[in-house]
């Protein structure tokens, strides 16, 4: 396939989701788990994609950019140990929609034992990653020479609108259905585009940076999250069978007492030892619902754990200190507008006197 029709791809940080209350309390599952997971799954998603040719550069983002091609947004709906949803859409630069799907998976006990005897790096989950890849590349693959000029045009005339409005907002229109079209190209020697194109080189060397550091976090997280995910599944099954039995042994206890009680008001009898019996049932239905509650504890323990163990990541680029958290699409944004005041340096417009952009070195 020709590199020039080779679509960039730009993966933007999973939505982590809404957390209710009861999730917080009960299962101990907290925003920052969720952004832990979010950053998880979407490289996890960018090396799936990777595994299938047809594409350029597949990028984690922390924000949406005009540098892909294609932008996957994705958002976790549901993610247990047990099971994991996600709704997940792609559109190109044109603004076309090509698809937007919930996607859901279930596992057990069993699934994890054998995904023990499989390499160091399997996903408990992969088959619902290959569904998605497969799904993004079988829409890649409806689109024609023609169409893949037109996406790759568009992302440039819209990053160059971006950078330089009183220049290309002219080339490339859009309208309120975020649909964009463009009106007319540039002249292929362009000396201001050929500097736009530098400029966004740079912005692809910045988020190569921050995807060799996703990658570094994934690495060290990857152990840690899927026995947090194994062990959060089988102390959720464990307290589900302490809370189903003692509910059962404390219906059983009350009955028999109750049953003892009205034999005896009726006359026909009751049986003390019925009533021991049955307050003994009772008492270990409550001691079974106690136990519960130690394990509910503990699956909260466990996720306290992976809080732990997912700290952000402080990295450097060009001197400038970025974090890897939920607010780096702040931190990008603050990028690509240090990225607009080197391109305005670049062709003579005033820049202000604090203004530090990217060495050249």
């Amino acid at each position: 396939m020709q590199e020039s029709n080779l679509l960039d791809v730009g993966i933007v940080i999973l939505d982590s989701g809404e957390i209710s209350e009861e999730q917080k309390e009960d299962d101990g599952i907290t925003k920052e788990i969720r952004e832990a997971e979010a950053r998880y799954i979407s490289y996890h998603l960018r090396e799936t994609m990777q595994k299938t040719s047809g594409w350029g550069s597949i990028n984690v983002l922390p924000a949406e950019s005009e540098i892909a091609d294609v932008i996957v947004h994705g958002e976790i709906i549901e993610s247990t140990g047990e099971e994991l949803k996600l709704k997940i859409s792609a559109k190109d630069s044109t603004g076309t929609q090509w698809f937007e799907n919930t996607y859901r998976t279930q596992v057990t006990r069993r699934d994890y034992t054998r995904l023990e005897d499989q390499s160091d790096l399997a996903e408990i989950y992969q088959g619902m990653y290959n569904r998605i890849a497969n799904d993004i590349y079988r829409y890649r693959k409806k689109i024609d020479d023609k169409q893949l000029t037109t996406i790759r045009n568009t992302s440039e005339l819209k990053y160059a609108a971006a950078l330089s409005p009183e220049i290309y907002s002219s080339y490339v229109t859009g309208n309120a259905a975020g649909e964009y079209t463009i009106i007319r190209l540039p002249a292929v020697d362009d000396p201001s585009l050929l500097r736009i194109r530098k400029i966004r080189e740079r912005e692809f060397l910045l988020v190569d940076t921050i995807n060799e550091h996703y990658g570094s976090y994934y690495d060290q997280v990857h152990d840690t999250y899927g026995n947090w995910r194994k062990y959060y599944l089988l102390e959720t099954l464990q307290r589900r069978k302490v809370e189903r039995e003692a509910k059962l042994k404390k219906t059983l206890g009350a009955a028999a007492v109750v049953g003892s009680i009205l034999m005896a008001v009726l006359g026909e009898g009751g049986s003390p030892g019925l009533v021991v019996a049955g307050v003994a049932l009772y008492q270990d239905g409550a001691n079974a619902a106690e136990e519960a509650v130690i394990h509910k504890e503990a699956i909260v323990e466990l996720s306290e754990s992976l809080q732990a163990d997912v700290e952000p990541l402080v990295v450097e680029v060009d001197g400038e200190a970025l974090e890897l958290t939920g607010t780096l699409d702040e931190q990008y944004i603050q990028w690509r507008t240090l990225l607009i005041e080197i391109y305005e340096q670049d062709i003579g417009l005033p820049a202000e006197a604090d203004d530090e952009p990217f060495s050249d070195a």
